[in-house]
């Protein structure tokens, strides 16, 4: 059965494609700032070998941030760091101000008051950086800005379980700098024998643009290395300076959806585990408003059509009631009232280039939200209770309007801005794909009957709409040919 055949021919209605079939399966198949690492001279791989009884030379001695030929990137020894904060600083005429100097900017070491815009218009706002690990505190490591696959446009402190290569005998201090989908994650770890994989290139054809070789373990608990993609969030996240935006809960009722429905059955363990799955969700909803906010502006400066700012508008207003009851099932299962506190400040540079926004629409809408609806279908249909089934039916459909109007968005912008926005979707889809490829990290419960889905069957659900769903429609706009 083609069980993704009406959202497929929904999207492709709206981007005028005809109702095609599925794909077919698919087929087998130092930066600025840093201290680099001092290489092993070419002479010496080929020089003539000692004299027998004479001292073999000494290999020459490796510093400061080293990268192997996999692009596996250690600390061999402590470095300073550039502390320049690359970001433009308060101009003092910004609607919103937190900070109005870099005098205002005392928590941490080298702050800066930095300017920006975001969907609650301009802002100040204040920035850290460091220059050595003594900025940082205890189990924490300075990482300068520009090294390995750092995002970050200045130096950050990174969790840090070791400071150089020498705190890990035979082995060296790698860093991690893990982009999860939502936020960065920045990690000086050992490499060890308990590690599944060794570079990138364990990871995946284009480890550069999703699954990759990352230090990640339990909250506490030494972190080992192990492939992980860009998996955090499907849909429209709030993304500020690399991190997830989303207000933490608290108890009040006015976010709640009126809906009811049996929990009696469920242990207090297996309550807690899917109220706070739910509760996640909920806040994620919640932050998607702000998102659709930015959405719009971006619309805007772009100069979009009316058609879609007003569909931009409707999308913010479903992502309310995504986030009613998403804390309404969140406070039932959970026997307690919960809802969103105060959304953390969630403004950001306004990206209006045509390339950032053509990648993070492909990203996050065309595949996002496209994913989003499948897996909301698949959950839908998996709840047994009938009053939360057509509370989560809804969404599912929701979500398939807004996946639509992100493929609407996308096929303007290549007939608005051509080659350059052609060339930016290509690459995202590409990014897009080989975030999803693999299953997701295992879920803390696993229980279809209330909305959580296995990883494994996430995982699944995600290639085949990937194959089923995304392809057919990048294949209408001429932007793949991977099946």
């Amino acid at each position: 059965m083609d069980r993704y055949r009406s959202l497929r021919l929904s999207l492709l209605v709206a981007i005028g494609g005809a109702a095609c079939s599925a794909s077919p399966p698919a087929s087998s198949g130092a930066g600025e700032g840093t201290v680099v690492a001092i290489p092993t001279s070419p002479a010496s791989a080929t020089a003539e070998p000692a004299p027998d009884g004479a001292p073999e030379p000494e290999a020459p001695k490796r510093v400061g941030w080293v990268t192997e030929k996999n692009g596996n990137v250690h600390r061999a020894s402590r470095v300073t760091c550039d502390a320049t904060i690359d970001i433009p600083a308060c101009a003092g005429t910004e609607k919103h101000q937190s900070c109005k100097t870099d005098a205002d900017c005392t928590e941490h070491p080298h702050g800066k008051c930095t300017s920006g815009i975001g969907q609650v218009g301009t802002y100040c706002g204040c920035t850290y950086s460091c220059e050595t690990d003594d900025d940082c505190g205890s189990g924490k490591a300075c990482v300068c800005k520009g090294t390995g696959a750092l995002r970050a446009r200045h130096s950050v402190c990174g969790d840090a379980s070791c400071g150089t290569d020498a705190d890990c005998g035979a082995s060296s201090c790698g860093l991690s700098a893990y982009f999860n989908g939502c936020y960065e994650q920045v990690t000086l770890a050992c490499r060890t024998k308990e590690d599944t994989c060794k570079s990138d290139a364990d990871c995946g054809e284009t480890p550069r643009l999703g699954p990759a070789c990352v230090a990640i373990g339990p909250k506490g608990a030494k972190p080992t290395w192990q492939c992980a993609g860009m998996s955090c969030v499907i849909g429209r996240p709030l993304v500020v300076e690399g991190e997830v935006r989303a207000a933490q809960p608290r108890a009040r009722a006015d976010w709640r959806a009126p809906l009811v429905f049996d929990v009696e059955n469920l242990s207090a363990e297996a309550r807690e585990a899917i109220a706070a799955h739910h509760a996640a969700i909920a806040a994620m909803e919640h932050a998607s408003i702000a998102s659709f906010a930015r959405f719009s502006l971006q619309l805007l400066a772009l100069g979009a059509p009316a058609e879609l700012l007003a569909e931009a508008q409707n999308a913010a207003r479903d992502e309310v009631e995504h986030a009613r009851v998403e804390y309404a099932i969140a406070s039932r299962i959970g026997g307690r009232i919960l809802g969103p506190d105060k959304l953390p400040e969630a403004t950001a540079r306004l990206a209006t280039d045509v390339v950032s926004f053509v990648e993070s629409l492909v990203v996050e809408g065309c595949v996002g939200e496209t994913l989003g609806a499948a897996e909301g279908q698949e959950v839908a249909r998996a709840v047994k209770d009938e009053g939360l089934g057509a509370a989560l039916a809804q969404i599912a459909e929701d979500e398939a309007r807004h996946a639509a109007l992100a493929w609407k968005t996308l096929q303007w912008a290549l007939d608005a801005f051509g080659d350059e926005a052609r060339e930016a979707a290509t690459r995202a889809f590409e990014r897009a794909r080989a975030m999803h490829e693999k299953d997701p990290p295992k879920m803390p419960v696993e229980n279809e009957e209330f909305g959580v889905l296995a990883a494994r069957t996430l995982g699944t659900l995600r290639r085949e709409a990937l194959r089923e769903v995304v392809v057919p429609c990048a294949r209408e706009l001429g932007l793949v040919t991977w099946s």
